[in-house]
């Protein structure tokens, strides 16, 4: 049993993933003329920006202006973006069982506000780990560190739930257990280090008093 459990955004709390690829598709096709199809751009949703500018070939000196780009392109597919089916339930019900969430995110403080912050489950989540906060991102172990911290808990009370390698990893370089969000993961990756292989939202219920 857990007694913390710390969330990632993207893939795992909302689904993001149109929005994300219809946001880089519009930036790519205006900052660079570059066409791809979503099924193109799949990678890039459980990968870092780095495999992005690494792929496109964005110049270093251009990468902070494409990525705003790309963010406020994102924003114009808001209606896009909701929380995942079963994921507001399992929240009130860790809410009534006073089970301490956190949410770690590779998204800056600004993104959070602009998208997450607007949501019905954003009630739900006092604490955050931003991108901006932390020096070294996922999947280093810096961010899962920082959101330990918080909480004021030990690693072996905490899990870690997340869709992607960058969040397993962050998660297991700071010793805590991982529950892959299967709903939202990419069904091309493989994850045999995740300890649990959660189906739906409300498998959680089952790893907390």
């Amino acid at each position: 049993m857990y007694k913390n459990i710390i969330f990632d955004i993207d893939g795992t709390l909302l689904d993001t993933h149109d929005a994300a690829l219809l946001g880089l598709q519009k930036s790519l096709w205006e900052d660079y003329h570059i066409k791809q199809t979503l099924a193109d751009l799949e990678f890039s949703f459980s990968g870092t920006a780095r495999d992005v500018f690494n792929k496109y070939q964005i110049p270093q000196d251009q990468e902070y202006a494409f990525a705003e780009s790309v963010m406020t392109n994102s924003l114009t597919f808001t209606d896009e973006i909701k929380p995942f089916a079963g994921i507001e339930e399992t929240l009130e019900q860790l809410q009534a069982r006073h089970v301490p969430l956190i949410v770690v995110t590779s998204e800056d403080q600004q993104e959070v506000d602009a998208v997450f912050k607007k949501t019905s489950i954003s009630p739900y989540f006092q604490q955050f780990v931003t991108a901006d906060q932390v020096q070294e991102h996922k999947p280093a172990a810096e961010p899962t560190l920082a959101a330990l911290k918080k909480l004021q808990a030990t690693p072996q009370d905490t899990l870690y739930i997340g869709d992607s390698k960058n969040d397993v990893g962050s998660a297991h370089n700071a010793q805590v257990a991982f529950g892959l969000a299967t709903w939202g993961a990419n069904p091309q990756d493989s994850f045999p280090e995740a300890e649990y292989l959660l189906q739906k939202p409300q498998d959680i219920l089952q790893l907390v008093p």
